[in-house]
């Protein structure tokens, strides 16, 4: 007994690592199939399809890990909205890591800057009613509305970052496990980087 107690203590903490590296490349695979939709959408129905990213809390702490595609055929009334993909939540507790230098599309969003900040009004479908969310879109011609130059000329790295909240990172510092998702605004494509892969 004592033999088998030693070896699952020594080996539980790998279990756990593995296990949120899977979860957190699933969440990746999840995200980077619903921008393929949106672009796709864009491109074959001639018209601009918005991604939003939704603050969500399933009991283990509010953070962004819902998704969502809509087709605003009025900006005014959102009862008008058309949704492709009626909120889909990223797997195992993973999140896009709110952090200026890892998730810029999520920091950089303001209520009149593109991407944009809003709240879902009472209309929207299921749980997503009335939650706090981050917007871009994919344009008929594939690229996106993320700005490729910033107001001060740098060019800026559009990305989101899917952690686990056992691998939170210290301030300033990448997570110990990680997925990093770069858009290319110009072009629409995605890439995904993950650590030892």
């Amino acid at each position: 007994m004592a033999i088998f107690a030693i070896l699952t203590a020594a080996t539980l903490p790998a279990l756990r690592g593995t296990l949120d590296g899977y979860n957190i490349s699933g969440a990746a695979d999840l995200a980077g199939a619903e921008f393929a939709l949106a672009r796709q959408t864009a491109v074959s129905r001639n018209l601009p399809v918005e991604v939003r990213i939704y603050r969500y809390d399933d009991g283990t702490g509010e953070a962004w890990r819902g998704l969502g595609l809509v087709i605003r055929h009025d900006d005014n009334n959102p009862a008008m909205d058309e949704w492709i993909a009626r909120g889909k939540v990223l797997p195992g507790n993973i999140f896009f890591q709110d952090s200026g230098e890892f998730s810029t599309i999520v920091s950089e969003a303001t209520p009149t800057t593109v991407p944009r900040k809003a709240t879902e009004p009472g209309t929207a479908p299921g749980f997503l009613k009335n939650r706090d969310y981050v917007a871009f879109r994919f344009q008929p011609d594939g690229s996106t509305n993320l700005p490729s130059r910033l107001p001060n000329g740098d060019l800026p790295a559009w990305c989101l970052t899917l952690v686990s909240p056992r691998s939170q990172p210290e301030a300033g510092a990448p997570a110990a496990n990680y997925v990093a998702i770069v858009l290319d605004s110009l072009t629409g494509r995605s890439m995904t980087f993950q650590p030892g892969i």
